[in-house]
């Protein structure tokens, strides 16, 4: 996969950066929305996405896979923490299937969005917080389990859908990151111009350089960080970050590109660390799995990142947190 996203322009911005870090994405849903909608985005989207995600919860507290997955579309993916990839809505179906049969028949639901943006006329971000917990046949209180996440939802065919949903640990989890020998053969093949970019940009630990690549509205999740939304806060904690040693080049390599419309895409990675130096004292390889939703206004602009969600591999231990 070479050249430019979709051949869409270049952005001058990203194309002065130089070297950039490693990459972000969360997902969930809830009741109560506060969006924040475009000029061009209508109360009745708002209202139907309100809708649409109580519709979800209600679903959910059923234990029902086949009512949960229906929630999704029929390419949509699907990521947990550390658990593995669900592709497709039968696949998601059994995600759902699998996580039900272990859970307690009083476990219930609750959600909280934090923030619902849109980045297109049919292409929305939501941000939630939730919490399942309830009390079981004897009436004592089940542990609660605290989570976040973000939706990526598309409307098809006049019916909000989610498109992608990216699990986060809190920010009180801790995670331990693996550290694997991965194979180095092709760690690198030819992708976007705009990936490219970026991964440059990472690599050279300016956080100005890698910030140039972001909205001023966007919002970044690194595994178990907090939410840092606008380009200001995202400056300033890539700054925090490269203010530690980072004796690896980041390789993003992606694994799928897919468009909601010819000016909305979301983009699917494995990003890898590896030793600077090959013949220094070899540095083991670290890898993660991060989403971009990138967006642009029109087939002249070029591309920026609305969202970054990074998520732990499922070789890392996530240590729950608070209520477990």
């Amino acid at each position: 996969m070479t050249g430019r996203l979709n051949g869409g322009g270049s952005n001058p911005r990203l194309l002065r950066a130089a070297k950039t870090p490693l990459t972000v994405l969360a997902l969930c849903a809830t009741g109560g929305l506060a969006p924040v909608a475009t000029s061009g985005q209508t109360a009745r989207d708002s209202i139907a996405l309100r809708a649409r995600i109580n519709a979800y919860r209600t679903a959910w507290n059923t234990h029902d896979a086949s009512a949960v997955s229906a929630f999704f579309s029929d390419s949509a993916d699907f990521v947990m923490g550390n658990q593995p990839e669900a592709v497709g809505r039968q696949a998601i179906r059994g995600w759902w299937r699998d996580y039900f049969s272990d859970q307690e028949p009083g476990r219930e639901l609750t959600l909280d969005v934090q923030s619902v943006r849109f980045v297109g006329p049919d292409v929305a971000v939501v941000n939630v917080a939730t919490t399942t917990g309830g009390r079981d046949g004897k009436g004592r209180a089940l542990l609660s389990r605290k989570f976040r996440g973000a939706w990526v939802v598309h409307r098809q065919g006049g019916e909000w859908l989610i498109w992608a949903m990216r699990g986060e640990p809190t920010e009180e989890d801790g995670i331990v990151l693996n550290e694997s020998r991965a194979a180095t053969a092709g760690l690198r093949p030819g992708i976007r111009a705009f990936v490219d970019a970026y991964e440059d940009a990472f690599n050279s630990h300016v956080a100005s350089a890698v910030t140039a690549f972001y909205t001023n509205d966007a919002d970044i999740i690194v595994r178990n960080s907090p939410l840092i939304h606008g380009r200001q806060a995202i400056e300033a904690w890539w700054r925090s970050y490269f203010a530690e040693p980072r004796p690896y080049r980041a390789l993003y390599i992606v694994k799928d590109i897919r468009m909601a419309s010819s000016d909305v895409a979301l983009i699917n990675f494995i990003v890898a660390g590896a030793a600077i130096d090959p013949v220094a004292q070899p540095v083991p390889f670290r890898y993660t799995r991060a989403t971009w939703l990138v967006a642009r206004e029109g087939e002249s602009a070029g591309w920026l990142l609305r969202a970054v969600w990074v998520l732990p591999s499922e070789a890392d231990d996530v240590i729950r947190g608070g209520g477990g």
